[in-house]
């Protein structure tokens, strides 16, 4: 049975994140894997994999503190000159503009938010589903 990461958390869950398929996002090159969302809070933990070259091309905004913990590749915010590597951490402040972004390298990162993603849907995703 697949795993919807919008079950309710009741007891134990246990998710073979090697199973899940990457979905795509509308912005090229930008995958996920949504291991646990809630829809009341719009809380979600998942993991983010960007193709070499490909990033979030603006400055934008997070509507909750944004967590990130790299497994692999090199990561990189080009305005504040921050490049993030396997083994990194790293956190933004609810509200903080940042980015550009660009993956240096394929990448992969872990990442959690504590509420909704974003205030507004950001002008890099083409539809609402791709912006929570």
């Amino acid at each position: 049975m697949k795993y919807n990461a919008s079950e309710p958390l009741v007891g134990e869950k246990s998710v073979k994140t090697e199973e899940m398929k990457w979905e795509p996002k509308s912005l090229e090159g930008l995958f996920d894997k949504m291991l646990f969302r809630n829809e009341e809070t719009g809380a979600t933990i998942a993991l983010i994999k960007f193709k070499k070259g490909t990033g979030i091309p603006i400055e934008h905004e997070h509507a909750s503190n944004q967590f990130m913990y790299i497994l692999s590749g090199l990561y990189s915010y080009t305005k504040s000159n921050i490049t993030l590597k396997p083994g990194d951490f790293y956190c933004n402040e609810k509200g903080h503009l940042h980015g550009p972004t660009v993956a240096l390298e394929d990448t992969v990162f872990l990442e959690i938010y504590d509420g909704p993603h974003y205030p507004s849907r950001p002008a890099f995703y083409d539809n609402d589903d791709d912006a929570r």
